[in-house]
């Protein structure tokens, strides 16, 4: 094995590093669907936290709120996901629209795809593990 040197000892870069790169993968997948993983992983989210508030997703993606707002435009414009309040001081909730979760859905099997070929490049019990030692750091909610 090489040793690890300068900057690679940073997990930071080295995290950073393997985002970019997943990102391209899973967007290459994502492309005839129109959706970035970015946009993916946001619908994903409110199909699992329907009627989530903007300042609870935030801190679910570990995003500044108005970084999230700026994403959820185009979804928005899309008309994907939809937005209401109730009452004069509630918080503004957020959900799917028929059409964001048949976005969704029909974006899965790229997902799926995309999956498979990152567990076919590092094997399916290496990917488990990274995965599992990230949301040790930033547990899923």
């Amino acid at each position: 094995m090489k040793e690890i040197t300068g900057p690679d000892l940073c997990h930071c870069l080295a995290v950073r590093r393997n985002a970019r790169y997943l990102t391209r993968l899973y967007d290459r997948h994502l492309a005839r669907t129109d959706l970035s993983i970015s946009q993916f992983s946001l619908l994903a989210m409110l199909v699992k936290h329907p009627e989530i508030s903007i300042s609870d997703l935030a801190e679910i993606m570990v995003m500044e709120r108005t970084t999230l707002v700026r994403a959820l435009k185009p979804l928005q414009m899309s008309g994907f996901v939809l937005s209401r309040t109730e009452g004069p001081r509630s918080a503004l909730r957020l959900f799917l629209s028929e059409d964001g979760r048949a976005k969704f859905e029909e974006a899965l099997p790229d997902w799926d795809a995309a999956q498979a070929e990152l567990e076919a490049e590092m094997g399916r019990e290496q990917a488990v593990s990274v995965r599992a030692s990230l949301l040790v750091v930033v547990p899923e909610l």
